[in-house]
């Protein structure tokens, strides 16, 4: 008997990987009627209507939610990550050899030609050149000491924070002939980024570059979004960022205040999401510092997280917790 309902099992295992193989092939030609439409590879509506989906049927046949949402985000990245093109012929140089420039070459090797760099290297020639060094000023030395090389290429940074920098480099690209697009990937060191997002800020500079830097990171994979101003993009990120690391940091601060083992088997499952958040933050605390300290928004934000706090405990107290969702 068992061996029967497992012979089965493993006949629809053959059927489910001819179809996602089918899938992927379907995937395939979607991914080249894309490019000659110059579309986007990520579509983020279609994702969220593909996930949702799924995850409706398999929750109405009992599966837990969580699983089923993994479930189908796998193969829609798999689906996405057979779409990438082929080399575009455009050569990028990052320099820095760090968290960030390492994933950043890895997504970008996927369509382009790239040439990892420390800060202290001398560049060659090249289309793109890509910051994915710390925000300080020895980053905006290589610009300055490198210009004849960077000349006619357009510069990208990859910095958290905007503000700092972001005029330094429209102004050098004004007084030396390149162009300048301001990036920020909204992922840190994952293994395969497929279908993350990464913001882009045009300069008075880009031009025509813009479009080629957001066809580049388009065809890699990535779900490019467009941000007006620098300003705008701090503002943004001391919610998304700031507030979000300090309600982590607290979270953490107060569970192992408790004694609380963050791998014990007393967490309940939402909190073991929470966790592995906290545990990236925690293996970040450099970068979480820099932003911290460096957003011009961070201290208004920080002190408008308190007064929601205190807001949601009053609200709680008074059994009106449905005005915080309203």
């Amino acid at each position: 008997m068992l061996d029967a309902i497992r012979g089965e099992v493993d006949l629809l295992d053959e059927e489910l990987i001819n179809l996602i193989i089918k899938r992927l092939e379907l995937a395939r030609r979607l991914g080249n009627i894309k490019r000659s439409l110059g579309l986007s590879i990520v579509d983020k509506s279609r994702e969220n209507e593909v996930i949702n989906r799924w995850v409706s049927k398999l929750r109405s046949a009992g599966l837990n939610e969580d699983v089923a949402y993994e479930l189908v985000n796998a193969i829609i990245k798999a689906s996405t990550y057979v779409q990438v093109g082929g080399n575009l012929g455009i050569n990028v140089t990052i320099i820095g050899s760090g968290r960030v420039g390492r994933t950043m070459a890895r997504v970008l090797n996927r369509v382009a030609n790239v040439s990892l760099i420390h800060l202290n290297d001398k560049p060659a020639r090249s289309d793109v050149f890509i910051m994915a060094t710390k925000p300080t000023r020895d980053s905006v030395d290589f610009v300055i000491n490198n210009v004849e090389v960077i000349r006619g290429s357009v510069l990208l940074d990859l910095f958290s924070v905007k503000s700092t920098f972001f005029t330094t480099f429209e102004d050098l690209s004004i007084k030396h002939g390149f162009h300048y697009v301001s990036a920020h990937p909204l992922f840190g060191d994952v293994g395969e980024p497929i279908s993350e997002s990464i913001v882009l800020i045009p300069s008075r500079t880009s031009g025509d570059y813009l479009n080629l830097v957001r066809d580049l990171f388009s065809n890699a994979g990535l779900s490019v979004v467009m941000l007006k101003s620098p300003e705008e993009h701090d503002r943004l990120m001391a919610y998304l960022q700031v507030a979000h690391h300090t309600a982590l940091l607290a979270l953490y601060a107060l569970l192992r205040n408790a004694g609380i083992d963050l791998r014990g088997p007393l967490l309940t499952h939402s909190l073991k999401y929470t966790v592995r958040a906290i545990e990236r933050v925690i293996t970040q605390l450099d970068v979480v510092y820099e932003i911290q300290r460096l957003n011009p928004y961070s201290s208004s934000v920080k002190e408008e997280l308190i007064n929601t706090l205190r807001l949601v405990i009053d609200l709680m107290s008074e059994g009106r917790l449905d005005e915080v969702v309203r």
